[in-house]
């Protein structure tokens, strides 16, 4: 797992705020992982501690269930992973050593992860070997910076947080528009075949090795795609894009 360690984020009016990974889009999928069994790696820029975004504490993002807020938040503070993470340069030099990439969303990735040079070459690597790559509400942005000519997931079926989900934000949390916005617009003008659902409701995308989702009430649904994602890989499977067939996508 990449995370954010960026605590603060600079918005299109000068204002600051604080910022960082959206503490569900961390733990969820975290805990799904280690629940299958998995053995989960921390990496961020730099190998500083990540940072976690405020607004992810607040309780209606914990709604159909409550008693995980206190568990992640404890989390948090206890897992040695997020204290000493590894440097994201030293996992793209030991890509071969891991069976999948998941980024966990939040205004984080837009100040430090979105134009960084070792994810990127992570997400060509893993692409490229088709190995499962997971990206949560605003990592599908790291979509947009990847180098045409070695992107592997070129014209694939996506989601991320919708232009309605990014307006609510920025003016009832930020109260502020954000620098760089806009995600599925520039998914769409990037050749990808980007969809999203109402606000606020869960949806996910799985097409071959790459699986999206939209926001922070999507967790479930992206597990279960990644987590058979994973097992696919595991087992051989080979993605329907490899043949004269479309991509597999799934919801």
């Amino acid at each position: 797992m990449v995370l954010s360690a960026a605590s603060e984020q600079q918005l299109a009016d000068g204002s600051t705020r604080q910022t960082g990974v959206f503490l569900n889009e961390f733990y969820e999928p975290y805990r799904a992982l280690i629940d299958a069994g998995y053995d989960v790696v921390v990496a961020t820029p730099q190998g500083r501690a990540p940072a976690f975004d405020p607004e992810g504490m607040d309780p209606s993002y914990w709604k159909e269930h409550p008693e995980a807020l206190a568990e992640a938040q404890a989390l948090v503070t206890q897992l040695p992973q997020l204290r000493t993470p590894l440097n994201l340069s030293e996992v793209r030099a030991r890509a071969d050593d891991f069976q999948a990439l998941l980024i966990p969303g939040g205004q984080g990735v837009m100040v430090d992860l979105l134009d960084d040079a070792d994810l990127h070459g992570l997400l060509i690597h893993f692409g490229a070997s088709d190995r499962p790559v997971g990206l949560v509400c605003h990592a599908p942005a790291l979509l947009t910076r990847m180098p045409a000519q070695q992107n592997p997931f070129a014209g694939r079926s996506v989601t991320s947080v919708s232009g309605f989900e990014e307006w609510y934000i920025e003016t009832f949390v930020m109260d502020a528009r954000a620098k760089v916005r806009g995600i599925g617009d520039q998914l769409d003008d990037a050749g990808y075949r980007h969809e999203t659902a109402l606000p606020g409701r869960s949806h996910a995308m799985r097409d071959c090795n790459l699986v999206t989702s939209q926001n922070p009430f999507s967790g479930a649904d992206f597990n279960a795609h990644f987590l058979a994602a994973l097992s696919d890989w595991r087992n051989a499977g080979r993605c329907a894009a490899d043949t004269d067939e479309p991509p597999r996508a799934s919801r």
